[in-house]
């Protein structure tokens, strides 16, 4: 049966299924991010956690796409939505050849015979580190870009509304802005801030809020007899 008295629009069983699966991978997305970011981890977990974040983020886009196509789909929903599922398969790309990188160069980094022989290894980290950062860019481009497709979905959405659009305006705008200034060197090394935890801080609100109407409707469900 759809959900037809708790949410603002209809979900049919499928779809909901697919928006708590989305919920679910942007929390665990988020809390990985966090973990790695400002707790001392075993490596093993970091790792894990720095790779996993991609992946993540292709389920969570994905998933969450029924809701902010309801109730009357658009253009920019499914295009936002593509562009945050191209986000997460580019940062999973950025962030394996970056580990594979740091586990070849710093083998033979440790290795080499002379100091001459590790400064050259360095220049040769260093140098593909570059590669690196372009991916990174990419990334934060369509990241970036599904957050401003999605406020122009959410300033009409009954899920969201005009509060929620100029707060992704707000939070992702920095972060697009000294992105585009900078490139292709990151802001971080230009003279500017790290933007990059407004846009977890943005994501957060977002998914807080579908899992809020999701709570909701599971009580209102049960509530009045209705299969949620």
């Amino acid at each position: 049966m759809a959900i037809t008295r708790a949410l603002p629009f209809m979900l049919t069983p499928l779809e909901l299924r697919l928006v708590r699966t989305g919920v679910l991978a942007s929390f665990a997305g988020i809390a990985m991010y966090l973990a790695y970011a400002l707790f001392p981890i075993p490596d093993v977990l970091n790792t894990a956690f720095f790779l996993l974040m991609g992946p993540s983020l292709v389920i969570a886009f994905a998933g969450i796409f029924p809701f902010l196509n309801k109730p009357t789909p658009t253009v920019s929903a499914l295009l936002g939505t593509l562009f945050g599922v191209l986000a997460g398969a580019t940062r999973f790309m950025f962030a394996t050849v970056q580990l594979n990188n740091l586990e070849y160069i710093r083998g033979h980094i440790q290795s080499a015979e002379s100091p001459a022989a590790q400064d050259a290894w360095r220049d040769i980290l260093a140098g593909v580190f570059t590669v690196q950062n372009g991916m990174n860019w990419v990334s934060d481009f369509f990241v970036d870009g599904a957050a401003f497709l999605f406020a122009i979905v959410m300033w009409r959405h009954p899920g969201f509304g005009r509060l929620f659009s100029l707060l992704s305006l707000v939070t992702i705008g920095p972060h697009f802005v000294m992105k585009a200034i900078t490139f292709p060197r990151p802001p971080a090394e230009a003279g500017f801030f790290d933007a990059g935890p407004l846009v977890g801080v943005w994501f957060l609100v977002i998914t807080i809020q579908i899992a809020r109407h999701l709570v909701s409707s599971r009580h209102r469900a049960a509530a009045s007899g209705e299969r949620p």
